[in-house]
């Protein structure tokens, strides 16, 4: 039987999609290989190196609300054109730093506000178009965050050793520009026949304003739980590569660290994204947080080379399961009438985690010569990120008796 043009527009937005995450993750992904080589060439520490790219993920959090009710309101092609070109200009003009306010505002600040938008409306958008199998094509669609940590660490080790780091930024700046926006150009909200009213109306409530949801005590327990996911995370993938090198692994052989991480990610984000559909997201997220806290324990104890690799993979398997499942909640339990601001607001909590755990864990680094605090620190916050994640995936009846 031959697809009904709206399935096939519906496949081909969540494609367009997957591109955009791909390609505006691709330089956060490879941050990590950048650092060390940025701390060699002019000498600054690496505390001072993370607080570029804790600014980005901080301003795109803040920036993330706006751009998700813009989104809501007049869709999202536009939008997330607009910050796609910021994120590829920011990038690519980060081939010319000889400063760290340079860095700061390149990577920073444009950056920051370039990729603000394409996990919000990815998520928002993908939601909306599909009732069925919403956690599997959400996990399609976001495992582009985790493929980029597959290629980039790795493309950026090499292009760096073949051209340089300044040219190095300017292929990432300009392969944004040019894969991520012509994908912009596809990206749209379907029209109301595209979700059954019946099959949505059993799938998630009616939704809530974004106002309704202030006031919801369980948006405040996501919110929590989001930002230590997300500083645990970014603490991780970004001192990872450092960590290894500091242990005599090459740079070229520490990038596989990012490897490692980006295919067990992936794996996890597909497989435990299609289980979310049958499991139910707070059974996945129970699992996942396990999977991460049974890595970081292992990782306390320097593994030898190849154990930390099958360490990093179980790690990005229960790091991107457990995202998955957070996304899957959301309209669950707030709807999609304001789903695009609702999930902005959440990714501040999430993006301000980010922000502080790699800068924290540079400046502990600067401070002792050794990430033993930042990681041993990691697994207590991953334990209380799944009870904060219980209390606000709960159902407003229990919330309200909570």
């Amino acid at each position: 039987m031959r697809a009904s043009p709206l399935v096939s527009q519906r496949w081909l937005i969540a494609g367009a999609l997957f591109a955009v995450v791909f390609s505006a993750s691709s330089p956060i992904a490879a941050f990590g290989v950048f650092l060390p080589v940025l701390a060699e060439h002019f000498g600054w520490s690496r505390g001072a190196i993370s607080v570029a790219l804790s600014t980005a993920l901080m301003l795109g959090g803040l920036n993330a609300f706006v751009v998700g009710a813009i989104a809501d309101r007049h869709g999202p092609r536009f939008i997330l054109a607009f910050t796609v070109a910021m994120a590829g200009a920011g990038f690519t003009l980060a081939s010319t730093i000889d400063s760290l306010w340079e860095l700061y505002l390149f990577i920073g600040i444009m950056g920051g506000i370039g990729t603000s938008g394409f996990y919000v409306i990815a998520s928002s958008t993908i939601t909306r178009w599909f009732d069925r199998q919403r956690s599997l094509v959400l996990a399609l669609v976001l495992s582009g965050f985790n493929v980029s940590f597959i290629i980039a660490g790795p493309v950026a080790a090499g292009l760096i050793e073949w051209l340089g780091w300044r040219n190095t930024f300017l292929v990432f700046g300009s392969w944004l520009c040019l894969v991520g926006g012509l994908a912009t150009l596809v990206v749209r909200d379907p029209p109301r026949r595209a979700i059954s009213p019946a099959t949505a109306s059993k799938a998630e409530p009616r939704g809530v304003t974004i106002v309704a949801a202030l006031g919801d005590r369980r948006l405040w327990f996501l919110e929590a739980c989001w930002l230590l996911l997300g500083g645990v995370v970014l603490m991780v993938s970004v001192h990872i590569v450092p960590y290894s090198r500091d242990r005599g692994i090459t740079l070229a052989a520490a990038s596989l660290a990012l490897t490692a991480y980006g295919i067990g990610a992936t794996i996890g984000r597909i497989g435990f994204g299609a289980l979310a559909d049958h499991l139910g997201a707070r059974t996945v997220m129970r699992i996942c947080v396990v999977l991460e806290v049974a890595a970081l324990t292992v990782l306390l104890f320097g593994p030898p080379q190849e154990v930390l690799f099958v360490v990093l993979a179980v790690f990005g398997m229960g790091f991107s399961g457990g995202d998955t499942a957070f996304v899957r909640t959301i309209p669950d339990v707030f709807g999609l009438e304001a789903l695009g601001a609702i999930t902005g607001l959440l990714a501040l909590g999430w993006r301000s985690g980010a922000a502080v755990g790699p800068v924290f864990a540079g400046f502990v680094y600067d401070a002792t010569g050794s990430y033993a605090v930042p990681f041993s620190l990691a697994p207590v916050a991953l334990l209380l990120s799944l009870v904060l994640f219980s209390w606000g995936s709960a159902s407003r009846r229990s919330a309200s008796s909570a």
